[in-house]
């Protein structure tokens, strides 16, 4: 601290400071109208949770002042895929074959009946700690995801509410809702995996998110923000999607969807609707800038195609698609076909830099590096992932 009274460290997590709080930094990214660019020694004030000032030599008076030393303050990052649980996907690091790894409901569990694994206080919890770390990362807007292996069968609007107070106590912008849907993987036999449906439990799951987003979109002076969260594509049936983008519109909300993410979703949704499952949405209607769509590394290029005809933003989670052996083919072709890329962490605890890092590496490799230069990647974990919530 250079002087004045309030410091960072005097701050509670997600307390602001009595008036203007001015930060000086080695290096400073400022997004400007005409572009972005590095200030050396630069400065940013924030008032009352917003930024007020970028540049040098500010003229006001300020309430305080922090000296961040040799660091580069920048713009929060966006963290559109952030877990909030356990992190099953470490088992798929070096324990094949997939359908063994214990991550898919057994028959013989689904006929025992689902059963809620975590309690009430577990869940809240879980999301007060995961925002905690996020905020800990650098990162200021998220949309939590958890697995739905380890539940009854979706989340609820009881633990959301939880989620709301831990984002608004600890200052996190969040974009949420209750995951919902209307069926799920079950292992038949060794290796023979197949989808059941019960698609009035996803119709009620879709009910519930929009009566949590009816009454919190818009709350803690707007960091809380609604999203609509169906599972997968493949556990969902096509009245659900088609529901789903209906209440969206309603609620000018985004929706979240994983598609084009694996091998096991693709062969599920060409069993069940003959296509790939963007081929499926897109013949529904349902591509469109709306759709935010994890993780796009099984996507085919007439699927790619359709996402940037449509205006769909995909979501990059390089540390966690490269530990199934997968990465996007690529990120610099995706960029030149216009496809707006976010990002996302997936992962515990949640390094957006490590994200960067492994997301560069996977973009050299599958294409030139004159491709993809960091700066795109950085933009992808800002601009990109505002875009994508339409912000």
């Amino acid at each position: 601290m250079t002087g004045g009274a309030t410091g960072l460290g005097q701050l509670a997590l997600g307390q602001r400071a009595d008036g203007p709080l001015l930060l000086t930094g080695r290096w400073v990214i400022h997004d400007s109208p005409q572009g972005r660019r590095l200030i050396e020694h630069g400065e940013v004030v924030i008032t009352g949770g917003q930024v007020t000032f970028v540049g040098r030599d500010y003229p006001g008076e300020v309430a305080g002042r922090v000296d961040m030393g040799m660091s580069l303050i920048s713009p929060g990052l966006i963290d559109l895929d952030a877990l909030s649980d356990l992190d099953t996907t470490i088992l798929g690091i070096d324990h094949q074959p997939g359908w063994a790894k214990g991550r898919v409901w057994p028959r013989s569990y689904l006929e025992r009946g689902p059963y809620e694994m975590y309690s009430p206080e577990e869940l809240a919890f879980q999301k007060r700690f995961a925002f905690a770390q996020l905020l800990q990362s650098g990162i200021t807007t998220a949309a939590p995801i958890a697995s739905l292996f380890y539940r009854q069968w979706g989340e609820t609007a009881a633990e959301f509410d939880a989620a709301v107070d831990a984002a608004a106590d600890l200052g996190l912008r969040v974009y949420l809702s209750p995951a919902y849907r209307a069926g799920g993987m079950v292992l038949e036999a060794p290796g023979e995996m197949r989808p059941v449906f019960d698609e009035a439990r996803g119709l009620q799951g879709l009910k519930d998110a929009v009566g949590f987003i009816r009454r919190h979109d818009g709350s803690h002076g707007g960091l809380v923000r609604g999203l609509l969260a169906p599972d997968r594509v493949e556990t969902c049936t096509g009245e659900l999607l088609r529901r789903t983008f209906a209440a969206a519109e309603e609620l000018d909300c985004p929706v979240r969807l994983h598609m084009a993410q694996g091998q096991m979703e693709l062969d599920t949704v060409r069993a069940l609707h003959g296509c790939t499952a963007p081929q499926w949405l897109a013949g529904m209607g349902l591509l469109g800038p709306r759709l935010i769509a994890p993780h796009a590394t099984c996507a085919t290029p007439e699927d790619l195609a359709r996402y940037a005809q449509n205006g769909v933003s995909i979501v990059h989670c390089p540390l966690v698609s490269g530990r199934h052996g997968a990465m996007l083919n690529s990120f610099g072709e995706l960029r030149s076909m216009g496809i707006n890329i976010a990002m996302g962490t997936d992962t515990a605890p949640p390094d957006m830099l490590l994200n960067l890092l492994v997301g560069l590496i996977g973009a050299h490799v599958k294409g030139p590096q004159h491709q993809t230069p960091t700066r795109d990647l950085w933009d992808a974990a800002t601009i990109g992932g505002g875009d994508a919530l339409g912000r």
